[in-house]
């Protein structure tokens, strides 16, 4: 009857072999390494057909794991090099003392290990699976899938317990030769804690959907250089590259270096601690979501501590929705948007030093949003922000442009006058165009003083001329003697005379002593000259000075509305 005593097990029961007997030369070889707590070289490369001094039961490998601690001696692992493993290693609820490592081994079978707790790592790097089940399952160390590992069929790892990292780089997630639309996801590991890394890098690739929802990481979830496409139905429709809904990273998300997403990648509701950081990554990298209206980029609602990073993007971002979605700093460039965005509700505390400041990057970055809020559904949310931003990081003109924008979208979306009655609508939207141009929507407010200075000087000009030409003249003889006596009557002041039609209600002494004369007096016109000056400064006085309070209203209500 065949047995093993592990080395150092006196003292303890042999580990009864007999179900197996004869045992295969690989098997055999196998038996010596375990006992030995040895790895098995069976083969140096992945086998390519099976044969009998390659070939090791999966049965015989998952009775050792569950042998491998028994008594009070040290547990031993299985540990196997170049084996073709014949039908399934089934570990599904058992406890195994150590870890298991497969390498360059192809198995025939799905390995189970749903609900099982393994004390060490489990790990195929280099190996060939049709599938692998380890759901609920609870790994005290690494779960390696790497080094060129390739998965046929799906990876379930749903509510799984890693104690370090879990690592997929290099990973190949893809059916061979044939698409099989029957497998929506490859990978899928709903509410799975990782303890350390998740690793995702070095090229990982994978045909189908990879389904992380509600992950827990307590590292970084990385992501570098992996090329993920959707899975592609009977109808056409693609799904999720990757889906990271819900999940929470005390680290960073990193989908950088040459990341590539033929699918959605969505981060609803996600809170990663860290940064999202996106630089050079390829988003709806085959240009087919746009046609069924699918979304390329979702991270709405998400929670970023860090920094939003979509730089240097192989190419411009769209149908992107960042709505709701609470971010640190925004990082972007040139590269970053195209068209069809979702930016109602985006809030980020600043713009990243590399990041464009102009108004004019900005505003044309808010014009790209989707259709439908730029018209009839129009959101200001995207454009307050914006000016706060500039505002909190010190850049006040820019601010001012964006908020000239605004009002100038506001207008053309029709919300301007949009209460008045449909005859007199033109009324309020020609005064929001003249407040506009003449005072910047109370942005500007130096622009209609400004303009009121111009107009006291000209015509303060105006009328020092008429003076001289005896158009201005004293108010009657028996007026001015009885004020002050004809020999101290005071000096014309055209300034101050200009200032007084200009300014309502302002008496500085100029009109009550000085008057146009009349058309005998000034034959040359320069009576008529001053008349109309002083009536179209004093009208334009009015204006200006409503204008101004107009700006000094518009101030106080942002003001309430910052508030």
């Amino acid at each position: 009857m065949p047995t093993l005593r592990p080395e150092g097990s006196a003292r303890v029961d042999p580990i009864d072999l007999s179900a197996f007997a004869p045992l295969r030369p690989a098997e055999a070889l196998l038996v010596r390494a375990f006992a030995h707590d040895d790895i098995a070289r069976v083969g140096l490369r992945r086998p390519l057909v099976p044969s009998a001094d390659i070939t090791v039961r999966g049965a015989l490998i998952a009775h050792l794991a569950r042998s491998g601690g028994a008594g009070d001696v040290p547990p031993h692992r299985v540990q196997i090099v170049g084996a073709w493993i014949e039908g399934p290693v089934n570990l599904r609820d058992a406890s195994v003392s150590e870890s298991l490592w497969f390498f360059r081994c192809v198995f025939d079978a799905v390995p189970r290990f749903d609900g099982s707790r393994i004390a060490g790592s489990l790990s195929f790097p280099g190996c060939l699976l049709p599938s692998l089940r380890a759901e609920d399952c609870t790994i005290a160390g690494d779960l390696a899938l790497n080094a060129g590992c390739t998965v046929r069929l799906d990876v379930r790892l749903a509510r799984t317990t890693v104690g370090r990292n879990l690592n997929l780089g290099r990973a190949q997630l893809r059916g061979g030769g044939h698409v099989d639309m029957q497998v929506p996801r490859r990978l899928i590991a709903d509410d799975a804690r990782i303890a350390g890394d998740a690793l995702l890098t070095d090229g990982f690739e994978c045909d189908g959907d990879v389904r992380l929802v509600g992950l827990r990481v307590v590292g970084d979830l990385r992501a570098s250089s992996a090329r993920l496409a959707g899975h592609v139905n009977g109808d056409g429709q693609r799904g999720d590259a990757l889906n990271l809904d819900l999940a929470h990273v005390a680290g960073s998300v990193v989908l950088d270096r040459g990341f590539s997403a033929a699918g959605s990648v969505r981060l609803r509701r996600a809170q990663i601690d860290g940064d999202l950081d996106c630089t050079q990554a390829v988003f709806d990298a085959f240009n087919d979501m746009g046609w069924r209206g699918a979304v390329a980029f979702a991270i709405d609602r998400a929670r970023i501590g860090g920094s939003l990073v979509l730089a240097r993007l192989k190419q411009p971002l769209s149908r992107a929705t960042l709505a709701g979605a609470s971010v640190g700093t925004l990082h972007d460039d040139d590269t970053s948007w195209g068209e069809a965005l979702v930016l109602d509700g985006f809030a980020y505390r600043q713009l990243a030093a590399p990041a464009p400041a102009s108004s004019g990057f900005r505003i044309d970055w808010l014009s790209r949003q989707e259709s439908t809020h730029m018209g009839r559904d129009f959101r200001a949310q995207p454009w307050h922000q914006l000016i706060r931003v500039f505002q909190r990081m010190g850049l006040p003109a820019a601010a001012r442009d964006v908020a000239v924008a605004r009002e100038v979208q506001l207008r053309r979306v029709g919300r301007v006058g949009a209460n008045a009655p449909a005859r007199l609508r033109w009324l309020p939207r020609l005064a929001h165009r003249a407040f506009g141009l003449f005072a910047g929507y109370g942005h500007r407010p130096w622009r209609p003083v400004a303009a009121m200075v111009v107009v006291w000087l000209a015509s303060a000009m105006v009328f020092d001329i008429a003076a001289d030409r005896g158009a201005i003249a004293p108010t009657s003889a028996s007026q001015a003697h009885d004020r002050v006596g004809l020999s101290q009557y005071p000096t014309f002041n055209p300034l101050l005379y200009s200032l007084e039609h200009l300014v309502p209600f302002a008496d500085l002494q100029q009109r009550r002593l000085w008057s146009v004369a009349n058309e005998r007096a000034a034959p040359d016109g320069w009576g008529m000259a001053a008349r109309v000056v002083s009536w179209n400064e004093a009208m334009l006085g009015w204006a200006g000075w409503m204008l101004v309070v107009l700006c000094l209203i518009s101030a106080l209500n942002r003001r309430r509305g910052d508030a």
